[in-house]
């Protein structure tokens, strides 16, 4: 876990409104280790997809990235030409979009999809690349292997269409893997399986995996760390198990308290009052302070540094602001 594999330092990316500059992802840092699963984790709107985006050098026409560092394996992405990022997209960096059926092309077969990258990348032949696709769709549980390639997307269900993802991704062995909501729209035992199937993927080829989601229930399965992200910043960072036992932030607390529990009967679920500001519309201050039950005056003045609770535990907010003062005495 010395070895870090990514290190992204003050990211910010930006959008170009109607004659305003929209922060979506505002001085992120994050770093995931090699074999390491680091979950990113917040409602939508939060700023985790632009983050992952900004990693894979994918970001919309309207965006760019204004400043910061993403350095991967030893080399800044941002320095990076377009040719270059293609040789490592798909290559040493993969992704598994949130939805299947948009992220496939409906008009080719999954066999054609599959074998492309390996083409590409690899430089296999087209029987090369069949016969490392089909010990693919193998491995992540299809027993019609060599019948899945003549097939197209529509021709599979959801939960099959992800494995296909799965397979494209990790096909070329990556040496980091970004998973955006893999399991979204999935029922809950065929999200058990891909979850437990990336973990499966990762042992074996000892890929890194940041996976981003919005759900903390699947997080103590699957993650070694976790960076809680709100408004585009990071708020909480931490380990799974500090997390989960001691979660410092108001808006952290609050996502643990809207998990279902099997052990307290509970009428309504905990939810948090509010809604994630928009980018164009984020407040003064720290802003999760309008919706936060702990928030003080300080909170709608002034934004919170990020403060060390030890052992890797950081958190952004002014109830710990009398640990920054220790420390600077």
């Amino acid at each position: 876990m010395e070895h870090k594999l990514l290190e992204i330092k003050g990211l910010k990316t930006q959008f170009i409104g109607d004659k305003k500059i929209i922060p979506a992802v505002d001085g992120v840092d994050l770093t995931i280790h090699r074999s390491e699963t680091l979950a990113l984790v917040g409602e939508s709107g939060c700023g985790k997809s632009i983050t992952s985006l900004s990693i894979m050098g994918l970001i919309p026409e309207n965006g760019k990235i204004s400043a910061g560092e993403i350095i991967f394996n030893g080399e800044d992405l941002t320095k990076k030409s377009e040719k270059e990022l293609e040789r490592i997209r798909g290559n040493d960096v993969s992704m598994i979009f949130q939805e299947p059926m948009t992220s496939l092309n409906p008009v080719l077969t999954i066999g054609e999809q599959l074998t492309e990258g390996l083409i590409i990348h690899d430089k296999l032949s087209k029987q090369e690349a069949n016969a490392r696709v089909i010990e693919m769709l193998k491995l992540v549980g299809f027993a019609r292997a060599e019948e899945i390639l003549s097939e197209y997307p529509h021709q599979l269900s959801g939960g099959m269409r992800q494995r296909v993802m799965i397979a494209m991704a990790m096909a070329t062995n990556p040496k980091l893997l970004i998973a955006d909501e893999p399991t979204t729209a999935l029922d809950v035992t065929i999200q058990a399986q891909i979850l437990e199937l990336m973990k499966e993927l990762k042992e074996q080829f000892q890929t890194s995996i940041l996976l981003i989601t919005h759900d903390l229930g699947i997080v103590a399965d699957m993650a070694d760390r976790v960076v809680v992200m709100y408004a585009g910043q990071v708020v909480e960072e931490a380990e799974v198990e500090s997390l989960y036992e001691n979660p410092a932030h108001p808006y952290t607390e609050g996502l643990m308290k809207s998990i279902p529990s099997l052990e307290k009967e509970q009428k309504r679920l905990y939810s948090i009052q509010g809604y994630v500001p928009a980018p164009d519309e984020f407040p003064i201050g720290c802003r999760f302070a309008p919706r936060c039950e702990k928030a003080m005056e300080i909170c709608h003045e002034k934004a919170p540094n990020i403060y060390s609770l030890g052992n890797g535990h950081h958190v952004r907010c002014f109830l710990y602001k009398e640990l920054e003062e220790i420390v600077e005495q």
